[in-house]
């Protein structure tokens, strides 16, 4: 499996991501980076968008995570991967920034959205796939609130086990 961890706005405080690439990288069959969001110049995200293909040209599996901007950059790369038919195997959306649309394409297998609502960052709730079903939606997502700060959530160890265990069960 090939693992993008994409961090919020300006790096900071994105420690969170990090540590969940340590985590990632100690599971065998996963390499697993840490990157930036690029939701201002898209240049991260064309660049992790050409990642993924040749992961996926090379027989991998994707994983998107992203914190923040990095959640809504995760679902961009995932649209665009979705125009080449291209599996996103799990998708983990901690706190996107709510502001922008976040539905997620139909390629995506299994989605992972922890967000919070106590400070006026971030609350992004991923919403399904146009013409999607209600019960085709809520086989593959998994939605819950956390009652965390937008700044702490990307470091909260329930969200790294549940991604982690994820990725296991994906590659085991």
């Amino acid at each position: 499996m090939r693992a993008f961890n994409i961090r919020g706005l300006g790096r900071f405080p994105s420690n969170g991501m990090v540590k969940l690439t340590s985590l990632l990288n100690e599971i065998p069959g996963v390499s697993a980076t840490t990157d930036d969001h690029g939701i201002f110049g898209f240049e991260y995200v064309t660049n992790l968008a050409d990642a993924c293909i040749a992961a996926h040209k090379s027989g991998r599996l994707i994983a998107l995570h992203g914190h923040s901007f990095g959640a809504n950059a995760a679902i961009m790369i995932a649209t665009r991967l979705a125009k080449r038919d291209i599996a996103v195997d799990y998708l983990a959306a901690i706190d996107p920034a709510a502001q922008f649309a976040l539905s997620v394409p139909l390629n995506v297998r299994r989605v992972y959205n922890p967000y919070q609502t106590i400070d006026p960052v971030g609350r992004g709730i991923v919403m399904p796939a146009k013409g999607e079903s209600a019960a085709h939606w809520k086989s593959r997502a998994v939605i819950e609130r956390r009652n965390q700060l937008h700044v702490r959530i990307d470091d909260d160890a329930t969200v790294h086990r549940t991604i982690v265990n994820a990725v296991k069960a994906l590659t085991a």
